[in-house]
């Protein structure tokens, strides 16, 4: 009997050792990095910006840009990117922003760009996302009141887990507005999108379809472009219904992936949500 026992733990414990491999391994298609100094910088634009240098949870150095509104602040956004790339190649969706009075905060993950060469996984990104946070409120220049979030694709997931979660300090997030372009409803149902078995490898204890309804009553603004072949616009849909309210959705027509801040109309639709959710008595979002 105790053979068997032994045999049976032994067994279980190979059997749940490569779960956890192949979990790993399924994991990284979601995770694009690219190392290194980005070439191109809001100095490009005509734009002040400062290096950023924060720790993780676990101690991981991060790396960010602090860009400075044009003229006086009216608060702050807080960009959180997508899978691919390093913040160089993202700062084009923001550089507008500052020119609207909108202060911008960029980081990048553990193994982006120049922060720390660590892995990434759901739950390092996730605290990577909260340390962001983290360091903007401390910041004597912003108001921890009239912080929003722009949450893009991977980086939206990214920001619904990390507000919705207890921090290092056993808090949840509080911000004025999230907008959240391009967000799968979680890792599973994204990569059996593309590869149906895949899916039923990937854990979604971090994915925003769990955390969604946990961010109320901050009010959300979800964009999504019909055209996306990445992640279908059928997952802001159904992350919108599962939201509690105050909440809003467009689908940008024509728009592919992260494309719909190219449209000068859905810039006008993100300012006057920002302008909505810091003056919730003064304005009001567009029907």
């Amino acid at each position: 009997m105790n053979y068997l026992i032994r045999c049976f733990a032994g067994l279980f414990g190979a059997v749940l050792t490569g779960a956890l491999v192949i979990g790993c391994i399924a994991e990284r298609p979601f995770y694009y990095p690219v190392r290194g100094e980005s070439a191109y910088t809001p100095q490009e634009q005509g734009l002040a910006y400062e290096d950023v240098y924060f720790s993780s949870r676990d101690g991981t150095k991060l790396h960010g840009w602090f860009i400075p509104a044009v003229g006086e602040s009216k608060g702050v956004v807080l960009h959180v990117h997508g899978n691919t790339g390093k913040i160089g190649g993202h700062f084009g969706i923001v550089s507008w922003l500052p020119r609207e009075r909108y202060d911008v905060f960029m980081f990048d993950y553990r193994g982006y760009g120049l922060s720390d060469d660590e892995s990434p996984s759901p739950r390092a990104l996730m605290e990577d996302t909260q340390a962001a946070f983290a360091w903007l409120r401390q910041r004597p220049d912003v108001d921890p009141e009239r912080i929003m979030v722009l949450g893009q694709s991977l980086g939206g997931n990214n920001s619904i887990a990390a507000l919705a979660l207890p921090d290092e300090n056993g808090k949840t997030g509080n911000v004025a507005g999230v907008v959240l372009d391009a967000t799968f409803e979680s890792y599973s149902a994204v990569a059996s999108d593309h590869v149906p078995v895949l899916g039923w490898l990937l854990s979604d204890r971090y994915s925003a379809n769990r955390h969604i309804r946990k961010l109320q009553p901050i009010p959300l603004l979800f964009l999504h472009g019909d055209q996306d072949t990445v992640i279908s616009w059928q997952h802001s849909q159904r992350l919108f219904d599962a939201a509690l309210p105050p909440k809003q959705i467009r689908i940008i027509p024509g728009a592919e992936h992260v494309r719909a801040l190219d449209d000068l109309d859905t810039r006008q639709e993100v300012l006057r949500f920002f302008e909505f959710c810091l003056n919730p008595y003064q304005a009001q979002p567009s029907p």
